[in-house]
């Protein structure tokens, strides 16, 4: 699938010259030989998107390596057209608008070739018509022939107009489904996999200006096993309505786990996230939470919060382990606190 889409534009000896070139980059940096990349390392072999390469290069620096999600992202970004997405999930539409339009263009084009036939021959006849009526005929002929080619002009504008509707419909339908697979149903946040998503489009263009937040909710255990688990979850959703409200405008938030947020901050060091991740920590301990179903008042929640910045050619892997081990450090200091390096 993927070497098809690359290769068209070339010939097949320029194809199987860059397939031998493409293989042995793919075995020397282990590269699974699979759809997504052979087109990325034919694309890459080609050398004809300098953007292209550029980025597979720093996404080889920081990974050592293509991961297969990256693969993924980095097909769907630059060798997939947009529309042509997850498309296969609604072929059976595209497959009933496109055998319309193809009906409705054929039968629009019999229709006008019969009209400017029907004109031909009027305006042939017209050189010799010198009665009355016979300009009448012609007259009418024409009229005729007009108002049938309006008649398959309007059909056709309205197949267009409904074809039009529903690939908008469509491409919707797909992007909803994209985003359903990335959100958390309990926060209405993006899940584990929308966090990993965004983690790993980002590393690759970061500039040791990427921070980590880790957030998580102080003895959430304790909290279901005292007022029961759905003032439990109650509270996960009051936390992150709150985070969400603090979010700055550079910033991607997602539900990990549990009472477990990861706040992504865009072009921000370490020194501007502390500051952050401290206002979240003062604004969470200092809510005065009820839980609706019985109006009683929590115990004073808090949230420990362990903060990371990219370094160097850091993974995304090694930025969330050493955000999970500030997180961890927070948790065994004292909760309600943050951590982060020195």
């Amino acid at each position: 699938m993927a070497t098809e889409v690359s290769m068209f534009q070339h010939n097949i000896k320029q194809a199987n010259q860059l397939m031998r070139s493409a293989i042995p980059l793919m075995v020397k940096l282990d590269i699974p030989p699979t759809p997504y990349n052979y087109g990325i390392w034919y694309e890459y072999a080609s050398n004809r998107n300098p953007k292209f390469n550029q980025v597979v290069d720093r996404a080889l620096r920081r990974f050592g390596g293509l991961p297969a999600f990256v693969s993924q992202e980095l097909f769907n970004e630059f060798l997939l057209p947009e529309e042509f997405q997850h498309a296969h999930r609604q072929g059976s539409v595209l497959k009933s608008l496109t055998t319309n339009l193809e009906t409705n263009t054929s039968s629009i084009a019999s229709e006008l070739e019969l009209f400017n036939g029907t004109l031909r021959n009027a305006k042939a006849a017209l050189k010799n018509a010198n009665e009355p009526a016979q300009i009448e005929r012609l007259a009418l002929l024409l009229e005729r022939g007009a108002f049938k080619a309006n008649q398959a002009i309007e059909k056709f504008s309205s197949s267009l107009l409904f074809a039009q509707e529903e690939l908008a419909n469509l491409r919707s339908e797909l992007l909803d489904v994209k985003k359903n697979t990335e959100l958390d149903t309990m926060t209405l946040l993006a899940n584990e996999k929308g966090f990993e998503r965004s983690l790993f489009s980002l590393v690759p263009y970061a500039e040791d200006d990427l921070t980590l937040l880790l957030i998580d909710i102080d003895n959430l255990a304790e909290i279901n096993q005292e007022y029961g688990n759905k003032a439990g979850t109650s509270l996960i959703r009051y936390i992150a309505k709150l985070l969400l409200e603090l979010l700055p405008e550079n910033g991607f938030i997602a539900r990990i786990k549990g009472g477990r947020f990861a706040m992504l901050l865009s072009e921000t060091e370490l020194s501007a996230a502390s500051q952050l991740a401290e206002s979240i920590r003062n604004e969470v301990s200092i809510q005065k939470i009820r839980y609706k179903n019985t109006k009683v008042l929590l115990r004073q929640v808090t949230v420990s919060i362990g903060v990371a910045t990219l370094f160097g050619d850091e993974s995304p892997s090694e930025l969330v382990e050493r955000s999970q081990h500030y997180l961890l450090y927070a948790k065994r200091s004292g909760k309600n606190r943050i951590a982060h390096h020195e």
